[in-house]
């Protein structure tokens, strides 16, 4: 009998944990892809093997290359794999934070469940759906956390104190030496080692001698790996410790800049994540989105009601204020030591989309220091229960929603790709292919997106150097890049991918908000983008592109790879209009027509004014000028790159209009704002 509660006490926890993290990210788990460094890690695996990871890593994160070389060849290159993988070691996190807190506060069961649970749905870090990124990189954290659960055990049990002691070192280094997103959390190690031989330690000398000879194998690590960071940063990290150079040149700017970003991401993490929780209530419709999102949260509000209160029947009947009291504060403490290796690279904490991946580390001390105050001003236990049931729910909500922007941001990513093959069905191998911007670059990078580009047009690549390029002029990788005009020599590596290629080999694309990608003819008026900000590299990109680098007779066009983006529909406006356009560059007049008489009859039509002008160029080739004038007459451009395309085209076939339709056209181009 004894044996079966046993079980259930650790059962009922761990299923627990895991219906909450599969209700916060497991919807979307299926309609997910790779983003920004997923795809070229996963294209380094799928063109060279788990092998070169480490030249991936080297002058980065040498260490590194260790986790990636086991994790990659169990899971491979499946998107589904990984989200799935993802929500496993999430769940492994907390599961062994849950442990950890249960062996330091064993009297505690409410307290440890509720902060575990909080930590596996806590809103701040929205970097979840990064998944193959980030999966590896919970495995570290509940590797690591196992280095606190080994101390403790070391601490309790002296016959095995020797190998518990080992295996707690060697998972703090896996925590650690790896990545250093965890390293400042080392801090805490002392804190608890000391709370924990004050059980048995009656003198405080007793207790620090005792602290600092448990601490020191630990210490020693810590510190060994501290030194080879300092000494060995320029040549194998590529984050540099910038804290230290900016001590040198301006010792209180840096130190008050130090201090205003620590207290600013304390805030961010702490405070305002939780308020920030309204956001689940937010946007609430008659519609199966909203109805799920409600659906989702009263189950995890049931759940973790129900395991909360399981939990907390066997908790001490008066809480300790107290004690209480110290883990805020130390919940606290770990908040700013989970800050350090952040803050001495220079960079920002804080909840904005770049910066919230820092947040990870600083979770757990904003989960225990949350619960540890509703403790403390809650007697109540069904008060209390219900109040944390809440937070989980309103997390889960929240965690759902940012699922959904990942997946709008997917869609996008596979609709760019999509259009892309239709209207170039294959590419000159060599070619580059550039943007200003895209709308979904907040999740995609250049680089990222080099990857499915080589993957979809040349699926058989095994070698350097690559045939494809994908470059944001407006991102960094123009860092590594010639000046944007004709005829320069482009010779890019980046991590193990080598390009060779020319300036004047270029396709310039442009995807506007609302309608269908652009592969932009090298005349196109620079006017198109002047309310753009970006509008000078618009400039500057347009006259490289070189539209004879589409190979328009292809035998065999280009496919998306379904095990990456699933199947694709060709039920769309978009499918007409780049058929048209690769039609409009093969002057094949009259299939034009028929495309958007076929777009018509299935009822689509153009999304934007411009989306009119390969019918309206048809129309004039084949001797149809009033109709094309009529069509026109009829268009309203939404924006300027609608309007400087219309003006455009009617400037270079203002001759093909008859006399008596001048004025016609001029009334038109008038009302346009053609010259203004």
């Amino acid at each position: 009998m004894q044996n079966k509660s046993r079980t259930l006490e650790i059962t009922i926890p761990a299923v627990g944990l895991l219906i909450i993290c599969a209700l916060a990210y497991g919807l979307t788990a299926g309609k997910l892809g790779f983003f920004i460094d997923d795809w070229y890690i996963i294209w380094t695996y799928r063109t060279f093997g788990a092998g070169k990871f480490v030249e991936f890593f080297r002058g980065d994160r040498p260490f590194f290359s260790l986790i990636y070389r086991i994790f990659i060849p169990l899971i491979k290159d499946s998107p589904t794999s990984w989200q799935l993988f993802a929500i496993f070691t999430k769940w492994l996190s907390a599961l062994s934070l849950w442990v950890l807190l249960r062996l330091l506060l064993p009297n505690k069961r409410w307290f440890a469940l509720t902060a575990s649970a909080l930590f596996a749905v806590y809103t701040g870090f929205k970097f979840h759906y990064f998944a193959v990124m980030y999966a590896q990189n919970y495995a570290i954290f509940a590797i690591y956390l196992f280095s606190y659960i080994f101390m403790v055990l070391a601490v309790r049990n002296p016959k095995r104190r020797l190998l518990f002691t080992v295996l707690g070192i060697i998972c703090q280094f896996i925590g650690i030496v790896p990545m250093e997103l965890y390293y400042g959390l080392e801090l805490v190690r002392p804190i608890i080692l000391f709370l924990l031989l004050s059980e048995e330690k009656e003198t405080l000398k007793a207790k620090l001698f005792a602290t600092a000879r448990f601490w020191l194998p630990y210490f020693l690590l810590f510190f060994g790996f501290t030194l080879f960071r300092v000494f060995f940063s320029s040549k194998l990290f590529s984050y540099q410790i910038s804290f230290l150079d900016q001590l040198v040149s301006n010792p209180l700017g840096s130190v008050k800049r130090l201090v205003m970003n620590a207290a600013s991401g304390w805030y961010e993490s702490s405070i305002k994540v939780w308020i920030q929780l309204r956001l689940a209530l937010s946007g609430l419709r008659a519609n199966s989105q909203s109805a799920l999102r409600v659906l989702l949260m009263a189950a995890g509000f049931l759940s973790a009601g129900y395991i909360f209160t399981k939990a907390g029947r066997k908790d001490d009947s008066e809480p300790d204020n107290k004690q209480s009291l110290w883990i805020a504060v130390i919940g606290s403490f770990a908040v700013f030591a989970g800050m350090i290796p952040v803050l001495i690279a220079g960079l920002e904490i804080n909840l904005s989309f770049l910066s919230n991946r820092f947040l990870l580390p600083l979770s757990i001390g904003a989960c225990l220091s949350l619960v540890a105050l509703i403790e403390l001003l809650i007697r109540n236990k069904h008060a209390k229960t219900i109040i944390a049931a809440l937070l989980i729910a309103l997390s889960i909500g929240v965690n759902y929603l940012n699922g959904l922007e990942f997946q709008k941001a997917w869609e996008r990513q596979k609709d760019f790709f999509v259009q892309l093959t239709w209207r170039a069905p294959q590419i000159t191998p060599g070619t580059v292919l550039i943007a200003a911007d895209l709308p979904f670059s907040l999740y995609f990078s250049g680089s990222s997106l080099t990857a499915p580009l080589n993957m979809i047009y040349a699926p058989d690549l095994a070698d350097n150097p690559i045939p494809y390029q994908m470059i944001l002029a407006s991102s960094p990788q123009m860092l590594s890049m010639p000046e944007l005009k004709p005829n320069r020599e482009i010779d890019r590596t980046a991590r193990v991918f080598h390009f060779v290629g020319n300036t004047s080999d270029t396709l310039t694309l442009f995807v506007p908000e609302n309608g269908c990608l652009k592969v932009l003819d090298p005349n196109t008026d620079p006017k198109s983008f002047r309310s753009d900000r970006y509008a000078d590299l618009w400039a500057d990109i347009i006259p490289l592109s070189n539209l004879s680098r589409i190979e328009v007779e292809a035998p065999i066009a280009a496919n998306l790879p379904a095990q990456y983006f699933g199947s694709v529909s060709v039920d769309t406006w978009c499918y007409y209009y780049q058929h048209a356009a690769l039609e409009q560059q093969k002057e094949n007049w009259t299939e034009i027509i028929a495309l958007y008489e076929q777009a018509e009859q299935k009822g689509y039509r153009p999304n934007r004014a411009d989306e009119w002008l390969p019918l309206i160029a048809a129309q004039i080739k084949l001797g149809q000028t009033p109709t094309a004038l009529s069509i026109s007459n009829k268009l309203v451009p939404s924006d300027e790159f609608d309007v400087q395309s219309l003006c455009h085209f009617w400037q270079e076939h203002a001759a093909q209009v008859a006399q008596p339709s001048q004025q016609k056209l001029e009334e038109l181009t008038k009302r346009w704002g053609c010259g203004q």
